[in-house]
């Protein structure tokens, strides 16, 4: 990068005038023209075209003396500038701090700020550091407005080779400006700039103690914390804070997308929850709280989210879809049939196909919902598959494995190898109980995707369920865990493996964590299973019972509660 880019980057900061540094060193402008035009010397015409025209041909040490000769001629200030660009571009540091100087003796009371942040930069390149620190104090002094002081430091110091460098001047000026939280945050951001996390920290507490409450630094530091992957430390710092400052919602929108992504989605929707008392038409909280919702199994919650949110958004056509199929789910399939065909927007149209071809399956008019999917044109190899697997899936859940199987082996001799094909004809052999063809499914997908999750997880489960290969199940289930922690599926597979094993205490506390995750009728007929064994079958019942809620017809739980008589 250019020296001259350091320049127009920061462009100071909207409070001082700079002029737009696009272009600068490499074209005439405005000043060149009134310079032909304005009767002035042909020395100062002279100097101004000799440098631009070296800086056109890529010499820059005689841009940068040519173009400074017309700054002293002229003190016009952007021919200053641009000699101070050109300068720096070159090299040539003492020079651009003399040019920083004059550009403070055109204007002193205009271009006061303008002038030490150029200083600044001159002094930097010549790397003299007490000069800096004094010039540094003294454009914290004459800024306008303090807020700006963050993005002026991330340029100036955070972007030089070695940020680091400038740890210990920033806490000098955090020394000295110790009653400015703006410095406090500038020397936390430097710090973190720089790796520096627990130099960070300290600074970034130092703020909040001047301004308690201050949300850009603690979504500052939230951030730094996620990063450092301690999740226990960002949990405990965003529930602290936001106990306190309950309406902070940008770092509770921040706090419960985190807990999404940790498959913590009971503790995800309560934020986004309490994000929507205070601000009712967040479309982001709406959302959120929606999609939670139904995957939890709060259909009339999520149903409620969604149309507040398509009756404060009516152009939303996502929520559209998302409430379709809610409504599907609740067996309103006329209903959610007209909602989707009311969606225009193109950006959907694809997604609205498939969605219908669902609630079509959904309302047991299956050949048509086959029919529908086939009919769906693909623009792309990701559409075709995901055609592949709707349809594959609307087979399956009609009690036709055997097609879906064709199907599936249909479509991989067509894009072979693709993972999410190998995938799910790994799920209809496992229903099958063609164990043998499932491994090899699952190896193959383990060898193309090494960190597939899904995978582990499928082939872990299926040896658990099916086979005497419990060591193994267990190994391969933990190896899904560690790659994707806290997913419902999994905790239900590890669950799983637990009560083959015969720890059905451990089996327990795997299945009830998954089943609060996630009220699935699969996970609700294992944890019942395991409840039984431990002799509590009223709890056992209870958890059949809420499963059949969500999905009365599902195989895996029909056939447990008739294993138990119920």
């Amino acid at each position: 990068m250019k020296k001259l880019s350091v320049l127009c980057s920061f462009g100071l900061l909207a409070s001082f005038t700079l002029v737009g540094c696009v272009g600068i060193a490499s074209k005439p402008g405005a000043a060149q023209e009134k310079l032909l035009v304005a009767g002035l010397s042909q020395e100062l015409i002279y100097e101004y075209l000799l440098g631009d025209i070296a800086a056109r041909r890529g010499d820059p040490t005689t841009a940068a003396g040519a173009m400074t000769r017309a700054a002293e001629l002229s003190s016009n200030f952007e021919i200053t500038l641009r000699a101070f660009a050109m300068s720096m571009e070159a090299g040539e540091y003492e020079q651009a701090l003399e040019l920083a100087d004059l550009l403070e003796s055109i204007d002193p009371d205009h271009h006061r700020g303008n002038a030490l942040a150029l200083r600044l930069q001159a002094l930097i390149g010549l790397n003299r550091e007490e000069d800096i620190f004094d010039t540094l104090v003294a454009l914290i002094d004459v800024l306008p407005d303090q807020a700006e002081l963050p993005q002026y430091i991330a340029q100036i110091l955070g972007r030089t080779a070695n940020p680091g460098r400038w740890l210990a001047l920033m806490e000098r000026v955090a020394t000295h400006f110790e009653d400015n939280p703006w410095v406090q945050l500038s020397a936390g951001w430097l710090a973190y700039r720089a790796g520096e996390g627990d130099a960070a920290q300290m600074a970034l507490d130092r703020a909040l103690a001047l301004k308690p409450g201050w949300e850009e630094v603690a979504l500052l530091k939230f951030s730094h914390l996620r990063k450092n992957q301690d999740d226990e430390a960002v949990a405990d710092f965003a529930s602290s804070f936001l106990d306190r400052y309950p309406d902070r919602m940008r770092l509770r929108l921040a706090y419960g997308r985190l807990l999404a992504e940790w498959n913590d989605n009971l503790t995800a929707l309560t934020q986004f929850q309490k994000l929507l008392e205070f601000d009712p038409q967040n479309i982001d909280a709406l959302y959120a709280a929606g999609i939670l919702s139904q995957g939890l199994a709060l259909l009339d919650e999520s149903k409620a989210y969604f149309e507040t949110l398509l009756a404060t958004y009516p152009e939303e056509d996502r929520a559209r879809l998302y409430l379709g199929q809610i409504l599907s789910e609740q067996r309103a399939y006329d209903e959610a049939l007209d909602l989707l065909r009311e969606i225009a927007s193109a950006d959907l149209y694809f997604d609205v196909q498939i969605r219908i071809g669902f609630v079509l399956a959904d309302a047991g008019r299956i050949e048509e919902a086959l029919k529908h999917l086939a009919d769906v044109t693909p623009k792309s190899q990701d559409e075709q598959v995901r055609i592949y697997l709707a349809r594959e899936q609307v087979l399956r859940d009609s009690g036709q494995p055997d097609h879906a199987l064709e199907l599936l082996s249909a479509a991989l001799m067509d894009i072979p190898d693709h993972p999410d094909l190998l995938y799910a004809r790994g799920l209809v052999t496992a229903i099958m109980d063609r164990v043998v063809e499932h491994e090899q499914d699952m190896r193959r997908l383990i060898e193309i995707d090494p960190e597939n999750a899904h995978a582990y997880n499928a082939l872990g489960y299926t040896l658990a369920d099916k086979t005497d290969r419990l060591t193994e199940a267990l190994e391969l289930i933990e190896k899904a865990l560690a790659l994707l922690p806290g997913d419902p599926f999994i905790l239900d597979s590890l669950g799983w493996v637990h009560y083959r094993r015969g720890d059905l205490d451990l089996a327990l506390e795997y299945l009830q964590l998954a089943m609060d995750q996630r009220p699935d009728a699969e996970i609700a007929a294992h944890l019942g299973e395991v409840l039984w064994q431990l002799g509590d079958e009223e709890q056992a019942i209870t958890a059949w019972q809420n499963g059949r809620q969500n999905d009365p017809d599902n195989s895996i739980l029909k056939d447990t509660m008739r294993k138990f008589g119920q």
